[in-house]
């Protein structure tokens, strides 16, 4: 890589004026690595190719990249509560990662998101004897095959319901990993969450309160036969996660947990599905159920989340749960592609120079009512058409109906149907549904361009 270049993609980071540790962090990198160029002697030079540097030996090398994710829209249908079309960035992603020698590596992203940061991957990983490993840091909890897929390789703009409000994804924490043949298992103990400033200014004030910022035990095993088959495949996974109070949820709210989603859009900013603070919470246990296939073109995968939160004293139990199934098919001779090393599928080879196109269908389901606690239950269904024009580039066109029950009323704040006197109202117990069908049904016609480097 030359010299300038590299000092180009310094100005271009410092723009990013929102957090000055990264900025720094981004910008000394580069500098190194031009210093570096400028001043190595031949044998210990490094070379380039594409946003990447790395010494003559393969002995370290340094890697930069990034997503950036803009979505677009529009709403139809809404029974009693209005939705607003929109436009937004659903994620500006830039990271950075790192080897040295044949066992040690680390990875930093963060995102800027709305003009906030947020931190996503950090941590440092060891690879030890006999296909072991452990890393330690900021990364996402072993749990789930579409929580483990990357947000750039996701059949659909957005996940399932189910996994969006149960997937515990992104925390701080120490997990070993083993893979060998047709199996892969990951285990690991988490703590608290490290995410924008609400989820730090939560976490201070409770820890200057003298609260415990929770602690999680997850484990995830999957079997793949057919796993040196590129062509095709089959997967069967299962995760168990055990989990305290984390101290993000609120200030000053201990032994607390909250479950919602936004319901298959981002620019939705109504949760409509909303537990609201479930309070003295015991512990969570999440057990999740996994199945995908594929063969050359076509793919599907499916999954089942149950949540039991258990809650101290005389309280009942609360029970959650929900499923997907879905399904995609490349229309012109592209192959599906299945990373071993995650357990989840990863973005398809296209089958013209062109690129291709992929049909894709799905059904979600979520039911967060429990005995005390009615959170909403939604049925979705999406269909998508996703366009792979390059390796870098991505286009997506979805469009979900999505059927919400009376309960959905994200915790008193959205309008869901009338009572005996014809008035709206905001609470799904007060629904008269003499009135009129409780609950709100409307349809999502959304549009992504992605762009990887």
């Amino acid at each position: 890589m030359k010299l300038q270049t590299l000092v180009s993609m310094k100005i271009f980071i410092t723009t990013f004026t929102m957090k000055k540790q990264f900025i720094a962090f981004s910008t000394l990198l580069m500098l190194a690595a031009a210093m570096k160029l400028q001043s190595a002697e031949p044998e210990n030079s490094l070379i380039s190719k594409s946003l990447s540097v790395q010494s003559a030996d393969e002995k370290f090398k340094l890697s930069f990249g990034g997503r950036i994710q803009a979505d677009g829209a529009v709403f139809v249908g809404e029974d009693y509560q209005p939705l607003g079309n929109g436009v937004g960035f659903r994620r500006v992603r830039l990271g950075a990662t790192a080897t040295f020698g044949d066992h040690l590596s680390g990875k930093m992203e963060v995102d800027f998101t709305d003009g906030s940061f947020s931190l996503k991957d950090c941590f440092v990983k060891y690879d030890l004897p006999h296909s072991l490993s452990v890393k330690a840091g900021n990364f996402k909890e072993s749990f789930a095959m579409s929580a483990m897929t990357s947000s750039g390789d996701l059949m659909f703009m957005e996940k399932a319901n189910v996994v969006s409000a149960f997937a515990p994804e992104y925390h701080m924490g120490v997990q070993g990993e083993w893979r060998s043949g047709s199996f892969m298992t990951a285990a690991g103990v988490y703590f608290r969450r490290i995410n924008g400033s609400k989820e730090k200014d939560y976490s201070e004030t409770n820890n200057k309160a003298g609260q415990d910022e929770g602690i999680s035990y997850t484990a995830r095993a999957v079997w793949m036969p057919l796993s040196q088959d590129k062509t095709r495949g089959f997967h069967l996974g299962g995760a168990l996660s055990y989990r305290t109070p984390k101290t993000t949820v609120g200030s000053l709210m201990p032994n607390t947990v909250r479950y919602s989603t936004t319901s298959l859009s981002y620019i939705n900013k109504i949760k409509f599905l909303d537990t609201a603070p479930i309070t003295n919470v015991d512990n969570d246990l999440l057990a999740g159920l996994e199945l995908a296939a594929f063969h050359r073109q076509f793919r599907m995968q499916g999954e089942y989340i149950l949540n039991h939160t258990h809650r101290s004293g005389d309280l009942s139990t609360e029970k959650f749960n929900g499923f997907y199934i879905q399904a995609g098919y490349l229309l012109f001779g592209g192959q599906q592609k299945y990373s071993t090393s995650r357990g989840a599928f990863t973005q398809p080879t296209p089958g013209k120079s062109w690129g291709d196109l992929e049909l894709a269908a799905r059904f979600d389901r979520i039911d967060l009512n429990g005995t005390q606690v009615k959170g909403g239950s939604a049925n979705g269904l999406t269909l998508g058409l996703n366009y792979y024009a390059t390796r870098n580039l991505k286009l997506q066109l979805n469009y979900s109906y999505v059927d919400n029950d009376k309960y959905a009323d994200a915790f008193n704040s959205a309008a869901v149907g009338y009572n005996s006197s014809g008035e709206k109202v905001y609470d799904g117990e007060k629904v008269d549904e003499n009135s009129g069908k409780g609950g709100n049904a409307y349809g999502i016609l959304g549009l992504r361009m992605q762009l990887n480097f």
